[in-house]
């Protein structure tokens, strides 16, 4: 009786993190800023604030390797990006970090960069790299709603990426 319910309350959370085949399309044929920004149901914010963070990555991932011949580099960077938070703000930190390590580049700007430094330093828990990090992006972008995240993985060094990025707002 109880397995029972267990598989049909996994079956249940499976199906609603199923994309339905013709969206995936759809949306794998949109250009960037329009999949970046597509809401619910389906939209990979969406499923990754639902817990659906498999289903999330499975898009995000699609979409890069889908249209990786017409992404800019600063967009194959912010997808990496993407996947790397979908996968630390579900509590899967170890696993996120490549993917953020990828979103790094020489050709970023110093912004980009600082920020995804300060985001690895706070998931390798190396206060002492969080810090310079968080002191150089406040001279890049002293009024960025990202500084208010990197000030919440300092304010919060020891919990979880999902708590500590929400800290300070």
């Amino acid at each position: 009786m109880i397995e029972s319910l267990i598989i049909t309350l996994a079956a249940a959370a499976a199906s609603t993190c199923a994309v339905p085949a013709p969206e995936a399309v759809a949306q794998l044929s949109l250009p960037y800023a329009a999949f970046d920004n597509r809401g619910a149901p389906f939209g990979w914010r969406t499923l990754s604030s639902s817990g659906c963070t498999d289903a999330a990555v499975s898009l995000l991932t699609r979409y890069a390797e889908e249209n990786r011949s017409r992404l800019a580099p600063a967009e194959q960077r912010e997808i990496a990006f993407h996947i790397g938070q979908a996968l630390a703000m579900a509590g899967r930190e170890p696993e996120s970090i490549p993917w953020f390590e990828h979103a790094l580049s020489a050709e970023a700007s110093g912004e980009w960069d600082t920020y995804v430094q300060a985001t690895l330093a706070f998931l390798r828990r190396d206060t002492v790299a969080l810090g310079a990090a968080r002191a150089s992006y406040a001279t890049l972008a002293p009024d960025s709603m990202r500084l208010q995240i990197i000030d919440g993985l300092v304010a919060c060094p020891t919990e979880p990426y999902m708590k500590a990025a929400h800290c300070k707002m």
